[in-house]
């Protein structure tokens, strides 16, 4: 007994110490605990950092697009200005014969059909059928192609005549359109700005996560 009580302080020393070891290491897990939560809060953060950048970049991105695009709406605007109002078909009509007859072609008619809505500006037809040589055609669409109103050549055929030929010139017959434009008062370039928007606002609600992520929970004391 006396032996006991003479090393009964080295028991106590070695039980303090277990119970010193028991609390460090209990102290040094929640610790851990504490580092990885910390790990994780920080990943989430740079995450959320670098969304929160996208998005400025993208807001950003898209008022710099915003101003490019206006411009080029504008551009298409002011060159539709450049187009007539009206088509007078007596004009045209006119001129078009000019033509015809600057370049000796007789047998010809020409007959003012359908509108056509082409978006920003509206095309109007002339279908001419006439007989000529192929040299009267070309210097005819030459003339056409020189005159500073808007006209241009949308169809044409040509097929061998087949009336006696009087000359040592092929006359040909030939179904042409001419068409000549104005402007379309009712159209406005489409800029298109808020179905980008809304789409990129789409895309981040299904990419978002549906819950938040579950918390670690510390051990109490």
């Amino acid at each position: 007994m006396e032996k006991i009580l003479k090393n009964l302080h080295w028991f106590i020393i070695a039980y303090a110490a277990f119970e010193l070891y028991t609390l460090y290491s209990e102290a040094n897990e929640r610790l851990v605990n504490i580092e990885s939560q910390q790990e994780v809060r920080r990943a989430e953060l740079s995450k959320n950092k670098k969304i929160q950048r996208e998005i400025t970049n993208y807001y950003k991105n898209i008022e710099e697009e915003k101003v490019k695009i206006e411009r080029v709406a504008r551009e298409i605007e002011k060159m539709q200005q450049l187009l007539p109002s009206e088509i007078s078909d007596s004009d045209n009509i006119s001129l078009l014969r000019r033509m015809a007859d600057d370049v000796n072609i007789k047998e010809l008619s020409i007959a003012p059909e359908m509108e056509s809505d082409r978006g920003f500006y509206i095309a109007r037809r002339y279908r001419i059928k006439a007989k000529a040589t192929f040299l009267q055609f070309l210097i005819m669409f030459e003339k056409i192609a020189e005159n500073k109103r808007i006209l241009n050549v949308g169809e044409s055929s040509f097929k061998k005549s087949e009336l006696p030929q009087r000359s040592k010139f092929q006359v040909i017959e030939g179904d042409v359109v001419i068409e000549a434009y104005r402007y379309n008062a009712n159209f406005k370039e489409d800029r298109g700005i808020d179905e980008i928007e809304q789409q990129f606002k789409d895309e981040k609600h299904q990419g978002a996560p549906t819950k938040k992520p579950r918390a670690v929970k510390e051990n109490a004391e």
